[in-house]
């Protein structure tokens, strides 16, 4: 592909996206939900095309990148709308008479997505459908690593689509910047050091921006846990699609009194597990470089790369502890206490999502408190992702902004107040200036700090109040 700037037609775009935007939520919803049929439709192909683009396996492809995704056409064309649908102000009567407001949430215009090659279906739905449903138009740059997979995407709902409200962008980095430029927000996905880069490109232009990038999340083990089974969750926590997840597990905490036993448990699994290899040679290098550093410190490796490894013995400072490795490999560190396990989470400077295997709810309640991550999961991992109910966001390095949620919706959009007003007389603080005025400003004052019985005293001291003000501003107009 061109280096070379892609050159977009603005003009077509924001003509689109006024169309689109004028169209009722209820006519916008029915052209996803027909989207949705072609996305069912087309299931096989979406997993054939990113299992061909990525090397994943079928298995990840189907769980991640079709099936989870039928939700989010459902939760986008009815409850998540609730948070853009326009809201009555509360207004008092007695405080503003005869007045009456809404809350409205306007679309930003044009939505920018930039996405990585890990999961190429499933991240941009999680965008695409409630930047659309928003009334949004929507610029999509996926990764130059799977351009068929977003080609794809953008033939089905091109499908249904007005012509001119979507657009794909093929490219690198140029492609991204041309984003960015034509974007009114702008939604990225992938790693810390391009995210400084975005933010600073958009912070440059006043854009906003949502940031979802890297982790280095972490499970921490206890020894009331049921063993098995943690041993299978976190297993896959770390080694699902080859660990190219940035909610992968990348470090175990495990309590010193089953430490043995969880590592040998694990251990065994790393053996029987086929895992594909990760998706390009440049990940594949930074994998490598990890283990290696990880071997030469002293670490032991149980199993082999490219499949599952798990490893002992890891110095706390070693490159595989410190940073992202987005890759089949598993430290596992014996601690002493949950405290211990705790402490040595927080020090990260990611903070995306933390597991935690315990029988004992209360205390991990206790720790999820605790915790600076943004996602904590009890007895499971890697799974709220696919929750779109459920807000998906981070601390430090994995990034500002949250996907998922009706609180990814309102950076999609801007809030417009509208009040009307039908009141005939002056209000309160408008001129003449008078000692009546400051006098009725203290008696509201009063009443607002009021309660019980003593409220409705001095309810009747402001109303006598305002009486006597508007009197006065009529004789004031008058002369």
């Amino acid at each position: 592909m061109s280096a070379a700037a892609p050159n977009i037609d603005l003009d077509t775009i924001h003509a689109a996206q006024r169309a689109w935007a004028a169209r009722t939520v209820r006519e916008r919803a029915a052209v996803i939900k027909r989207v949705k049929k072609r996305f069912a439709a087309a299931g096989q192909q979406v997993a054939d095309t990113v299992c061909e683009e990525t090397k994943k396996s079928p298995l990840d492809a189907w769980f991640a990148d079709v099936v989870p995704n039928l939700d989010l056409f459902d939760y986008w064309t009815g409850p998540g709308l609730g948070a853009i649908r326009d809201q009555r102000a509360p207004l008092s009567k007695l405080k503003f008479p005869s007045k009456r407001a809404t809350l409205r949430f306007e679309p930003k215009g044009v939505v920018g997505l930039i996405t990585p090659w890990n999961y190429p279906a499933a991240l941009p739905l999680r965008n695409l459908i409630p930047a659309l449903m928003a009334g949004n138009a929507v610029l999509f740059k996926p990764s130059e690593v799977t351009p068929r997979t977003g080609d794809l995407l953008m033939e089905l709902f091109a499908a249904e689509l007005p012509p001119g409200l979507m657009h794909v962008v093929h490219g690198a980095s140029a492609a991204g910047e041309a984003v960015i430029d034509a974007s009114d927000h702008v939604i990225f996905i992938g790693s810390v050091a391009t995210g400084r880069k975005v933010n600073a490109r958009c912070a440059d232009q006043l854009k906003t921006v949502s940031l979802e990038l890297g982790g280095k999340d972490a499970a921490i083990v206890l020894p009331d846990c049921d063993l098995d089974r943690t041993a299978a969750g976190v297993f896959w926590g770390a080694m699902a699609n080859s660990g190219q997840n940035c909610a992968a597990i990348e470090r175990a905490y495990v309590h010193k009194d089953i430490y043995p036993r969880f590592v040998a448990k694990l251990a065994t699994l790393a053996k029987r597990a086929t895992v594909a290899p990760v998706a390009t040679d440049a990940q594949d290098a930074t994998v490598r470089a990890h283990l290696d550093d990880a071997i030469a410190r002293g670490a032991t490796a149980h199993g082999d790369y490219p499949g599952a490894v798990v490893l002992t013995d890891v110095p706390e400072d070693a490159a595989i502890m410190v940073d992202e490795t987005f890759g089949p490999l598993l430290p596992v560190l014996s601690v002493a206490s949950a405290d211990a396990a705790v402490a040595r989470v927080n020090a990260s400077r990611f903070g995306l999502t933390t597991s935690i295997w315990t029988a004992d709810a209360s205390l991990a309640d206790d720790l999820a408190q605790r915790l600076n991550t943004g996602t904590v999961t009890v007895n499971n991992a890697c799974l709220t992702g696919a929750m779109p109910f459920a807000p998906w966001s981070g601390r430090g390095e994995s990034g500002t902004g949250v996907t998922n949620s009706h609180l990814a919706i309102m950076d999609m959009v801007r809030p417009k107040f509208v009040l009307h007003d039908g009141f005939r007389d002056p209000e309160a603080w408008w001129f003449p200036a008078s000692d009546d005025a400051v006098a009725l400003a203290q008696k509201t004052l009063a009443w607002l700090s009021a309660s019980g019985f003593d409220k409705a005293r001095k309810t009747l001291a402001v109303l006598s109040g305002m009486k006597k003000r508007t009197a006065e501003q009529k004789r004031w107009a008058d002369d």
